[in-house]
């Protein structure tokens, strides 16, 4: 009940950047978070959602095991989340990205929709769940993507980085990365010694997609942190994701924007 009257107050006083003042969050979230346009993979991936949410199977998450189709609608992205991924990849136009955990293969579909030129490694540490991702990135992908079971062989440089909904024991450390950074957040597994962590391999340019914000007080007390590191210039809360810059040229605020 909290989580529909929180959207329904966003809605009504959030929506269309409503009291920002700052030019380029005010652009982002008309042209980017609530941009309505239906784009071409919008229709071409949905289909793979449905399948996903018809399988039975069950997979190992963290200690237990659930089924597919529960184990995405209850810790993976929503479908609006996917298309705002979408979104985002195609305003910042990342050449390289990695994602760790991947919604069955749609994060990374949705990520590298936007271009055929990019490229995308995928980190599934349970062997079942990886098979089932390849499954459908090979019949579905337009670009690049590579799905590994480990964290080894990182590359180098990586423009876009996502922290997929599936618990990890540890956090993978990729050298470098720059555009984008997306940390989906289940089960307090993102804490902020993470953070700090993620902070020796990201630059000015680079951007963070933090999911589940408000899942539980600890995950609430890191978000406050993370808005209130030094580092970081501007967050938006959309109450299920956090969207994290650190451009220096940018005013240090934080905004509140519509629940997807």
């Amino acid at each position: 009940m909290i989580v529909w009257l929180i959207k329904l107050y966003r809605t009504v006083f959030c929506r269309g950047g409503y009291g920002v003042h700052s030019p380029f969050v005010f652009d982002l979230i008309t042209t980017v978070i609530e941009e309505r346009r239906l784009y071409y993979c919008y229709e071409r991936l949905y289909p793979v959602r449905l399948q996903i949410l018809q399988r039975q199977e069950t997979v190992k998450y963290g200690q237990q095991m659930v089924t597919i189709k529960n184990l995405l609608k209850r810790y993976g992205f929503t479908e609006p989340e996917h298309r705002l991924l979408f979104r985002l990849a195609n305003r910042f136009q990342p050449e390289t990205m990695l994602t760790a955990g991947s919604d069955f293969g749609l994060i990374p579909l949705y990520l590298t929709a936007y271009s055929t030129g990019c490229a995308c490694m995928v980190i599934e540490p349970e062997r079942l769940t990886a098979t089932i991702a390849e499954e459908y990135i090979e019949k579905y992908a337009t670009a690049s993507i590579d799905v590994r079971k480990h964290t080894d062989e990182i590359p180098d440089r990586l423009d876009f980085f996502v922290w997929g909904g599936h618990p990890f024991e540890r956090i993978p450390t990729p050298p470098d990365f720059a555009n984008m950074i997306n940390l989906p957040v289940f089960d307090n597994l993102f804490t902020l010694p993470v953070f700090e962590r993620l902070l020796l391999h990201i630059h000015e340019e680079s951007v963070m997609v933090i999911a589940g914000i408000n899942t539980s007080s600890e995950n609430r007390n890191t978000w406050k942190a993370i808005c209130a590191h030094p580092k970081v210039t501007v967050t938006l809360n959309l109450y299920r994701l956090g969207i994290v810059f650190f451009n220096p040229k940018l005013p240090k605020s934080t905004y509140k924007s519509v629940v997807l």
